[in-house]
């Protein structure tokens, strides 16, 4: 891994985004370069702003608006040095451009990192599927206080698809560093064409030094979303990597699928999504 791009918005508090925060953590973790795009994806909700009917209104936002962002600058690169990371900081202004302006950053870089709080919510959600359908990289989502899993558990979610097997490769820069990783199929949710293909999967790993175990989970009445993120919940996972749209979207839009729980979920592990 040699380049992390990590999704941030203009900072109101005393330090980077949790976009940033993880980046920084996996570029000091793998010896990568960062990238921070920052840019404003929602608007400035519950931000008390300057009466734009006063004479100076205007100039009084957009000063705001440019202290914000060099504020954003120094907390980003004061950030590099305390990691010792080397970093570049591009900026986003165009509303407009930047969905685009996220695919070709991404395609250009080994993994994308965007902040989450709760579920996802128009505009997030259209640019991470975007930039996961689009760009050809992996996303990870960063719920608040989650960590590069360094010396941590991973769990990897098989269903023996592409997207399943793009996803256990692009997470193999930090799958090696995880003190334990646990391979997962969901009971009942789809038929596997090697059903031993699990145990394949954990004698990969093996070859790559990382410790893998397989584990069949129970599906119950509870979607596969909800069953992943449980278990990586239970056993304190610092990193849960699975395929995203690994089938046709109409086939997603009629039947559900396991990334669009994760997207409706409020999310404690950070989740790495290839497709």
């Amino acid at each position: 891994m040699k380049d992390v791009l990590a999704i941030t918005t203009l900072a109101y508090a005393d330090a980077p985004g949790q976009a940033g925060k993880f980046a920084f953590a996996l570029a000091q973790l793998t010896g990568a370069h960062l990238t921070a795009l920052i840019t404003e994806i929602e608007p400035d909700l519950g931000v008390i702003k300057p009466d734009l009917i006063q004479g100076e209104g205007k100039i009084a936002e957009q000063l705001s608006t440019k202290g914000r962002l060099a504020r954003t600058i120094e907390l980003i690169q004061a950030a590099a040095r305390r990691a010792n990371v080397t970093c570049t900081v591009l900026e986003e202004h165009r509303s407009s451009a930047l969905r685009e302006r996220l695919i070709d950053s991404a395609q250009v870089r080994d993994v994308v990192i965007f902040d989450v709080s709760g579920s996802l919510r128009h505009p997030r959600q259209g640019l991470v599927e975007a930039v996961l359908l689009g760009s050809g990289r992996p996303i990870i989502l960063a719920p608040p206080g989650v960590h590069a899993p360094s010396a941590e558990r991973a769990v990897v979610a098989w269903d023996g698809t592409r997207s399943a097997a793009r996803a256990l490769h692009d997470a193999l820069p930090l799958l090696i560093h995880a003190r334990e990783v646990v391979v997962t199929t969901v009971a009942h949710d789809k038929e596997l064409r090697a059903p031993r293909s699990g145990d394949e999967v954990c004698r990969y790993l093996g070859r790559w030094g990382v410790q893998a175990s397989f584990e069949i989970l129970q599906r119950d009445s509870r979607n596969v979303g909800d069953v992943l993120l449980g278990h990586a919940a239970e056993i304190e996972a610092g990193l849960l990597v699975m395929g995203g749209f690994a089938h046709a979207r109409e086939r997603e839009f009629l039947f559900g699928s396991a990334t669009r729980d994760i997207f409706q979920s409020t999310l404690e592990t950070a989740v790495l999504l290839s497709h």
